[in-house]
């Protein structure tokens, strides 16, 4: 005969209450109904759970070995019912609750925020919130579980590393589009573009130590001046008043058009960036929604394939 799961974890119940009487009351049965699933699991089974001498009343039971280890498996058992009730949760009413993401101004508005808003307007019971905050003030926030979820760029080969119990999700590849002065005329080849004065920004190492390789491939010396830790309009208004080219990500772009710059094709892969999304270890469902949700919205509305 089939085990019955329900008499598995009533028997679990006795196990780790000690006794008949505690089990009862925490199940919300009488001493007797207890004892009679004891005794109809024995049954079918055929083999002794309990030593019969220390059966009833509020005494403490004694298990057999094979009560012991009939006991183990209704604990697996019940752990498993339990992960199975959190993971239909989110079919059976949808996420719900708070949703708190904090990020950087482009991944906010372009990213976040659409998803976030789609998400709740599909779900009423979702309450998004979306915070941009510097890259260390979110990395402490989402420690302190200030923030559910930070939407980020994946560092490179020498940035620093993520602290222990984050878990860091590549959400797309951002690719970066090299910009010119709509005065400029059309390069044919990149030699000639790369030979024209450049603007980079304290943000981009990795931008610029790839101009640098690409002119000392063309025999050439990078000409450029750094404005520091300057923004993308900032970055978009020196090239649209002629002093210079620059490389910013698509998404970027996407944010701050300008009708006095142009792209420019001459440079074939100027590179990219990966965006990610960073969430504490053991995240709660809604989490690993939102970040397949961010994913989604990527491949098909800002048709970028995701990453990874």
């Amino acid at each position: 005969m089939p085990l019955d799961p329900r008499r598995l974890l009533l028997l679990r119940t006795v196990r780790r209450t000690g006794s008949v009487l505690a089990a009862a009351r925490l199940l919300h049965l009488t001493p007797s109904g207890v004892s009679q699933h004891l005794t109809k699991l024995e049954t079918e089974l055929g083999i002794d759970l309990v030593d019969r001498e220390q059966r009833g009343g509020g005494r403490t039971i004694r298990f057999t070995p094979a009560g012991n280890a009939l006991a183990d498996h209704a604990g697996r058992v019940a752990e498993a019912l339990s992960e199975a009730e959190r993971d239909m949760e989110q079919f059976r009413e949808g996420p719900a609750g708070p949703l708190r993401i904090g990020g950087f101004s482009v991944a906010i508005s372009e990213l976040g925020a659409p998803v976030a808003m789609r998400m709740a307007a599909a779900n009423p019971a979702l309450d998004p919130h979306v915070y941009e905050i510097s890259e260390s003030e979110r990395l402490h926030a989402l420690a302190t579980g200030e923030l559910d979820l930070i939407l980020s760029e994946r560092p490179g080969a020498d940035g620093p590393e993520r602290p222990p119990g984050v878990v860091e999700v590549d959400l797309m590849r951002d690719p970066f589009r090299v910009v010119v002065p709509a005065t400029w005329p059309s390069d044919a080849e990149p030699a000639t573009l790369l030979a024209r004065r450049w603007i980079t920004t304290s943000f981009g190492p990795a931008t610029r130590r790839h101009l640098e390789r690409m002119c000392r491939e063309h025999g050439l010396e990078l000409d450029s001046y750094d404005i520091g830790t300057g923004t993308a309009p900032t970055l978009l208004g020196l090239v649209a008043h002629g002093l210079g080219a620059t490389i910013i990500p698509s998404l970027t772009l996407r944010q701050n058009p300008s009708p006095k710059v142009r792209l420019s094709n001459a440079i074939a892969d100027p590179g990219s960036r990966v965006l990610t999304c960073l969430h504490r270890e053991n995240a709660p469902a809604i989490v690993h929604h939102v970040i397949n949700e961010l994913r989604r919205y990527a491949a098909t509305e800002l048709q970028h394939v995701p990453s990874g």
